[in-house]
């Protein structure tokens, strides 16, 4: 391994892929510049990479019985253009691996002013509704997990650490539709791991970004990354600020049915305007020590701190349906939610033995503390069957989240061919929900004792694997058992009433795959996986969307389970071909409840029957032309919710397509222009059906300063066809839901580079090379 003057490189990585691209060895060169590694039969893609060099890839080395001699390899200077060999930069914008597929968002133009849930939403299959619910290939309850660490927040937590997370923070996305017995059983419509950047480079390295921007509100944004990489010392630390202004315009409409007294059925027509301010805070500080070359000790802390404001104000009538007048209503509904998360994470790394033994151990704390304070004025006017009055209530709610995590795993490579994997993890976590509602009673505020409650939740896991793979001749198989003891309490201080539980579940998982030639491949998975109700779906507290709408939590949800089947087929590295069924039992989903006589609709979460989902998933790469990338993904899919609520059957049965295209083009100057489209046609979800949407945006990105500043200039949904419409005509309940999204954007960004390799200053010591096996690069 020599640089273009011949002199030798050492502490070069040498990755060893096969046809899948996953990873079968690592090797580094020597003071000399020579490196060797023994390796099975096949074919194998190399990606040689180093600090300051272009990554060279090397495609389709045979290798069979004997000695295989690649001669010198030479890798140039970053800033060299070099015609006699393939050069690339960086990976792909989505790569399709065997487990998983990964969006690297440090790749796309498209990217920079967006919050980590609004990436999100550009994920191949995967959808975000309007108040944060996440979907997977049609599937709901999506187990999310930050640098691969589940996140125990409820849903709606986890929404606002997202909202608040800056798309600056994010390296990638990775998503995982059948996990091994490794990954935690939660989640029945998979997993979804999001990355952050964390820099980990020699020497001095620093990140600086800003952007600006506006929708029907102004958006900007700034943050800063940093890294000090020194012998066996790695520091680094970051900080990232953002504003999002947002204005969305909403229509919901009901439908009763006719109370006995009465001649004709009644219609509730309300209609706001919502401004959705958004101040947000992240920050991090952690180091790494690498006492030798096989062992990695690190610690550090993430804040999270954010301020979110939906302030609604307008209207709702209630008619008869010959148009009558009954109620008129003016509403001014102010909710400020405020968060302060910390987490602190210890780790280690030991790596034993020539073969690769490792045993890793991890330990987490987290403190979440959430405020939610609402106030609800209802101005109702004067109307043939109303006497004018108004309706004043408030609400806070103050809650306190604490968890505990303790895990260590083990991986033995029995043979060449063969490993196992062995770990246990246990979790601890208490939530602290206070509802205080208040309504207002002359000149004072009177405690409403029948939708206050404080509610205590405590829940334990303990779960154990053991994971076992084989390779050999082009077949591989990996199988696992996974078991979680479940111990959860509920309590409501209020009322006394206490819901305890205790359950044992198994979770088998296997993947049979198959390496037919160096282009055909094909895999055979299951999994059985689990949804946990959250203990905001437990606590049944009441949110008030207006006078007329609420949310009420459900103490006596069960968690789904789920059998999961996938059969995938690749063609290179080009074409990935997956089919996928889920079958759930006791599926959680939205329901409504309608108080026809008191105009009020009830939502809230309840088990029915069952879910089944049936589908495939078609991403193809391809080039056009040599400067022109096109990434395409299709999803075909059928939802079957089925069951009943209330006693009214739900028979909700449709099929789906969602398509996306993503295109990217490098032209000259360090120029680059990309294109993104996506349609979703309608879809079966619960007791809704959600109508079609759709969006296109187009960015664009110049490089200069040798690339180390990057400007970018982007436009989101510029045709404005990113509207959410839903309805709902189960039994006796018919509603109709039309948000006007504020989904058009125009962002202006900013990325600037700064960086300093010390050892350059001293000899190429062991220390680098010792940090570079353990942790690598980023």
């Amino acid at each position: 391994m020599s640089d273009k003057e011949g002199q030798p490189l050492s502490q070069v990585s040498i990755l060893f892929k096969n046809a899948l691209q996953q990873l079968e060895k690592e090797s580094y060169s020597t003071e000399n510049g020579s490196f060797s590694q023994t390796i099975g039969p096949g074919k194998y893609h190399l990606q040689i990479s180093h600090q300051g060099y272009e990554t060279l890839y090397i495609d389709q080395v045979l290798v069979e019985k004997g000695f295989v001699d690649l001669d010198t390899l030479f890798l140039f200077s970053a800033s060299q253009k070099i015609e006699a060999i393939t050069l690339k930069a960086s990976p792909r914008f989505i790569e399709q691996r065997a487990d998983r597929m990964v969006m690297n968002i440090e790749n796309s133009v498209l990217s920079d002013g967006m919050t980590a849930l609004e990436i999100l939403e550009r994920a191949p299959g995967v959808k975000v509704s309007d108040d944060g619910e996440i979907q997977m290939r049609g599937k709901k309850d999506v187990a999310v997990m930050i640098n691969g660490k589940l996140s125990y927040l409820s849903q709606k937590e986890l929404t606002s650490l997202l909202r608040g997370t800056s798309s600056s923070s994010v390296k990638s996305i990775e998503l995982i539709t059948n996990p091994s017995a490794k990954f935690d059983a939660q989640g029945m419509g998979g997993l979804i791991n999001i990355v952050m950047k964390n820099q980990r480079k020699k020497g001095f390295n620093a990140t600086i970004n800003a952007f600006a921007g506006a929708g029907r509100k102004l958006r900007n944004g700034s943050g800063i990354n940093l890294n000090v990489q020194r012998d066996k010392w790695n520091l680094y630390s970051a900080y990232d600020y953002a504003f999002r202004g947002e204005e969305e315009y909403r229509q919901f409409d009901r439908f009763f049915e006719k109370l006995p007294a009465e001649i004709q059925a009644r219609v509730s027509k309300q209609y706001s305007v919502t401004e959705e301010p958004l101040n947000t805070h992240n920050a991090k500080f952690g180091v790494d020590y690498i006492p030798s070359s096989s062992q990695l000790i690190s610690l550090n802390w993430t804040g999270n701190f954010g301020t979110y404001k939906n302030l609604n104000q307008g209207y709702n009538n209630i008619l008869f349906e010959n148009g009558e007048l009954i109620s008129n209503s003016l509403t001014d509904n102010s909710n400020i939610s405020t968060w302060n998360n910390h987490n602190v994470s210890l780790g280690y790394v030991h790596r034993i033995g020539e073969r690769g033994h490792e045993i890793t151990a991890d330990l987490d704390f987290l403190h979440a503390a959430y405020d939610a304070d609402q106030l609800l004025i209802s101005d109702f006017q004067r109307t043939t069957f109303q006497q004018p009055f108004i309706s004043k209530r408030k609400n806070q709610t103050p809650s306190v989240t604490k968890l505990a995590v303790a895990k260590v795993d083990y991986l033995h490579q029995l043979t060449v061919n063969q490993k196992v994997e062995i770990g246990w993890k246990s979790s601890v976590m208490e939530a602290d929900n206070n509802a205080i509602n208040d309504t207002l009673k002359g000149a004072s505020w009177i405690r409403d004792l029948g939708t206050s409650n404080h509610f205590l939740y405590k829940e334990q896991i303990h779960a154990g694997y053991l994971n076992y793979q084989w390779k050999k001749e082009g077949w591989s198989l990996q199988a696992g058992l996974r078991a979680e003891k479940t111990l959860a309490d509920g309590l409501l201080l209020t009322t006394s009433v206490q819901h305890k539980r205790s359950y044992l579940n198994w979770f088998p998982s296997a993947t049979l795959a198959r390496q037919w030639s160096a282009l055909h491949q094909t895999q055979l998975s299951y999994s059985r996986r689990i949804n946990r109700p959250d203990y905001y779906d437990l606590n049944p507290f009441r949110y008030y969307v207006d006078a007329f709408v609420f949310y009420e939590g459900n103490p006596l949800l069960q968690p789904e389970k789920a059998h999961a089947f996938e059969l995938n087929y690749g063609y290179g590295r080009n074409l990935n071909i997956s089919f996928f069924y889920t079958d759930v039992a006791e599926v959680m989903t939205s329901v409504l409840t309608q108080i026809p006589e008191k105009n009020m609709t009830i939502r809230s979460v309840a088990n029915i029957e069952g879910f089944r989902n049936i589908g495939t998933n078609i991403n193809h790469s391809y080039q056009p032309l040599n400067f022109w990338t096109s990434i395409n993904n299709v999803l075909i899919y059928q939802n079957h919710y089925f069951g009943a609520f209330n006693k009214e059957v739900i028979d909700n049965k449709g099929w789906s397509l969602n398509y996306q295209s993503n295109n990217s083009f490098k032209l000259p100057k360090a120029w680059q222009l990309e294109i993104n489209g996506q349609y979703l046609s309608p879809e079966s979800d619960g007791v809704y059906r959600r109508k079609s949407m759709g969006s296109v945006s187009i960015g664009v990105q110049k490089k200069l300063l040798r690339e180390n500043l990057t400007l970018k200039l982007s436009g989101n949904d510029v045709f404005k066809t990113m509207r959410y419409r839903t309805t709902s005509e189960v039994g006796a309940v018919r509603m109709n839901q039309h948000f006007n999204l504020d989904s058009r954007t125009f962002i202006l960004s900013a990325t600037f580079k700064i960086g300093k390799d010390f050892t350059k200053e001293r000899r190429s010591g062991s220390e680098t090379g010792e940090m570079k096996r353990v942790i690598g690069g980023s």
